[in-house]
């Protein structure tokens, strides 16, 4: 009944109009009856709760800010948010189960940088990233720093990259194949004309921890991974991948002051079923942005390392057509391979 009275109301002025026209009228009245209970249900969501599925592992940096965001989204959604982690195969586990949901807002997905490149390293995806899925929301991005141990004999920059152009001397660390770091790391050595020699680990901590042993010379890894441990001095920063040097390490030079234009980040993104509502997408993002704009929610993310963006689902889509397109070059050029 209320569906019937929601199809009468929203399209009364149409009923009118077609009343006693054309066949090509009485098709048209048709269809618009039959996406009307489709409106309704958008009108009403959400009406159960919302499930956002994070494809790594709990603890790691998306599960953290989907958790921060989580209390925020379900006061202004007014129903239950579940965070439901579904690792594996790089993420590409739980992005399938993603896109292969209800596209009806009640499941969407947060990922990492990574679902930009997962294209090129997995051609046989049982999905398309561009056909089965959208982007909601562009929720923060934190530049990536380039670290050693503290008792690294690499104090500057300069002297990083002076022995990096011998080859095999320098050692970076990532955490695995084809990840972020491995994908900057070799954009830096592209840009300085150096190489090094990629040390593959299952996951951030046990790549910090041999970081933090001497056992690799250097990673570049997101800031909220490393800061904690640069603020205690265990590891010493040597630079930074935004564009301009990061306010909480403002004694760290940019990478971009050596090598013009140079600039990287890691960051974390809303996606949905492609078939989602607009209506639904739309009010999710609106309540991701206002949650992310909470000055308290702000402020636990910027502390963590994080820039908060709060882009709408036009600014993630062009977010993830233009890092695929940039490191997907960089994979074919420089033959990087998950294997």
């Amino acid at each position: 009944m209320e569906t019937s009275s929601a199809m009468t109301t929203a399209f009364a002025p149409l009923i009118r109009a077609m009343r006693g026209r054309t066949r090509k009228s009485a098709v048209l009245l048709a269809l618009a009856c039959a996406l009307a209970p489709g409106l309704a249900r958008a009108d009403r969501w959400p009406a159960k709760p919302v499930t956002i599925i994070v494809p790594y592992a709990a603890g790691g940096t998306v599960d953290k800010v989907a958790r921060q965001v989580q209390e925020g989204l379900r006061t202004r959604l007014a129903q239950t948010v579940v965070i439901d982690n579904r690792a594996g195969a790089g993420g590409t586990i739980g992005t399938g189960q993603i896109a292969r949901s209800t596209a009806d807002g009640y499941t969407v997905g947060m990922v990492f940088d990574s679902f930009a490149t997962e294209p090129h390293f997995y051609p046989r995806l049982p999905y398309a990233s561009h056909r089965d899925l959208t982007g909601v929301s562009y929720l923060v991005r934190s530049p990536m720093v380039l670290v050693v141990p503290a008792a690294s004999p690499y104090k500057t920059v300069q002297d990083y990259v002076a022995a990096a152009r011998v080859p095999n001397k320098v050692s970076y660390a990532s955490v695995g194949n084809g990840s972020s770091n491995q994908l900057v790391a070799e954009a830096f050595h592209e840009a300085a004309g150096t190489t090094g020699i990629h040390t593959p680990y299952k996951g951030g901590g046990p790549a910090i921890n041999d970081l933090l042993g001497g056992h690799v010379d250097s990673m570049i890894a997101s800031l909220p991974l490393v800061l904690p441990y640069v603020q205690a001095g265990k590891l010493r920063a040597l630079a930074v991948t935004s564009r301009q040097r990061d306010t909480r390490l403002p004694a760290v030079p940019a990478v971009s002051e050596a090598y013009k234009g140079f600039e990287a980040y890691s960051w974390v993104a809303m996606i949905a079923p492609a078939k989602t509502p607009p209506e639904v997408l739309g009010k999710l993002a609106a309540a991701m942005t206002a949650t992310l704009r909470d000055p308290a929610i702000t402020k636990q993310l910027t502390d963590g390392g994080f820039e908060v963006v709060a882009g709408d689902a036009q600014q993630t889509n062009k977010l993830i057509q233009d890092e695929s397109a940039r490191w997907g070059r960089l994979i074919k050029a420089r033959h990087i391979a998950v294997d």
